[in-house]
């Protein structure tokens, strides 16, 4: 069994259902709803909710291999923080470093569709001053908590973290 996978232009094929074939296939009704009224913000809400029960799972199943790839992750968006397009690809990074801890395709999957949905918000909320450097010390707590083995303090790191995007994105959207 597999899924029909149609393309503009091309013939129609069954693919194997994966979870990232899923993802992608949300990809357009996704983008459909992240510009009705409201939709952005749903999406924000349910990358919050999602993206701090990651950092918590994180916390309660890094091994120390984990621990030690996240904190890699993590110092090459510190040395980025000066070049914004590098600093975007290693917030991406993190995150997706974060979201692969456990092995679990579905969290590294919904990640992926989540992070790409929002590129916009991300990309936009980085350039507000002070932004870059409020994120990377984010980062550096959510690890902190991750490395600790916390997971309360993880969860509660990132839900900090992602509010101060949603909020630096609001600040933008203002000042347009």
């Amino acid at each position: 069994t597999g899924l029909l996978q149609l393309t503009t232009g091309g013939r129609a094929r069954v693919v194997r259902p994966t979870v990232a074939v899923l993802i992608n296939q949300l990809a357009a009704t996704a983008r459909h709803f992240l510009a009705t009224p409201g939709g952005e913000e749903s999406f924000q809400n349910a990358r919050r909710l999602f993206e701090a029960a990651i950092a918590r799972n994180a916390a309660e199943v890094a091994t120390d291999a984990d621990i030690v790839k996240l904190g890699a992750v993590l110092e090459a968006n510190r040395t980025a923080l000066n070049d914004m397009a590098a600093f975007e690809r290693t917030d991406v990074a993190f995150h997706f470093v974060l979201a692969s801890i456990g092995d679990n395709p579905v969290f590294a999957a919904l990640h992926s569709g989540i992070a790409d949905w929002l590129s916009l918000q991300r990309h936009i909320s980085l350039r507000i001053s002070g932004a870059a450097e409020r994120a990377l010390q984010s980062h550096e707590a959510i690890f902190a908590a991750v490395a600790a083995r916390q997971p309360e303090e993880a969860w509660q790191a990132m839900d900090n973290h992602l509010r101060d995007v949603i909020q630096f994105y609001r600040r933008s959207s203002e000042g347009s």
